[in-house]
């Protein structure tokens, strides 16, 4: 498994599941962009460990070099980068999280998480413990942002679609909703993301917060 420490790429120690494990209850942000949730999540919160997953190692890059200082100039031990995507996770990361968390998803991932997409889902699920919450953070404009599914047409996320749409599929793949709610700006700015920052100062966009756990269905 590829992680990141400082500006290099690492591979993970063969114990590097059971230190972190050690640490503390973890938190897995799936898309973490440059890596800020995970950081600014870690230093307020040094009894867990957090872990950024994204495939892009250079955008994750400045906030794993700030996690790798001393802490007496802003480090953050609990901290950790993981270079993969959702697609292929490394097997190292399932079933580790006690919390899995989707901040402002872009891109495939916010194609598999609203049209919804089995194979996403059921990734999102693996990286959970048994009895962990997920939370995914919903943003997108369904015109302006089109594109971004091969100019498939975005469904309208309002509380019916998710009701009708998401809930059925999310449950099918090991995620039960327990609650969604659509957040105000300031909520939504509240969140340490930079991507997530950059989309609310530009369009009015909605907001939605879906909660729930994760369950694993048994073998057949």
């Amino acid at each position: 498994m590829r992680t990141l420490q400082g500006n290099k790429i690492v591979e993970a120690e063969p114990g590097w599941r059971d230190e972190v494990l050690r640490q503390g209850p973890v938190v897995i942000d799936v898309g973490a962009g440059d890596g800020r949730f995970v950081y600014e999540s870690a230093r307020h919160d040094p009894a867990s460990v957090y872990i950024g997953l994204d495939p892009d190692a250079e955008a994750l890059a400045e906030y794993a070099f700030r996690a790798g200082r001393k802490a007496s100039r802003g480090g953050a031990t609990n901290a950790r980068f993981v270079v993969a995507s959702i697609e292929q996770l490394p097997a190292e990361l399932e079933r580790l999280a006690g919390r899995v968390r989707v901040n402002f998803p872009w891109s495939g991932l916010l194609r598999g998480l609203i049209l919804p997409e089995a194979a996403v889902l059921e990734a999102i699920a693996s990286l959970a413990a048994p009895a962990a919450s997920f939370e995914v953070v919903l943003c997108y404009d369904p015109v302006h942002d089109a594109a971004l599914l091969d100019d498939d047409d975005l469904p309208v996320l309002d509380y019916a679609y998710i009701d009708s749409v998401l809930l059925p599929a999310y449950a099918a793949a090991g995620l039960q909703v327990t609650s969604r709610s659509r957040l105000s700006r300031d909520e939504a700015l509240a969140i340490p993301s930079t991507w997530g920052r950059r989309l609310l100062h530009g369009r009015p966009r909605d907001v939605f917060l879906i909660r729930g756990l994760a369950f694993h269905r048994a073998s057949a």
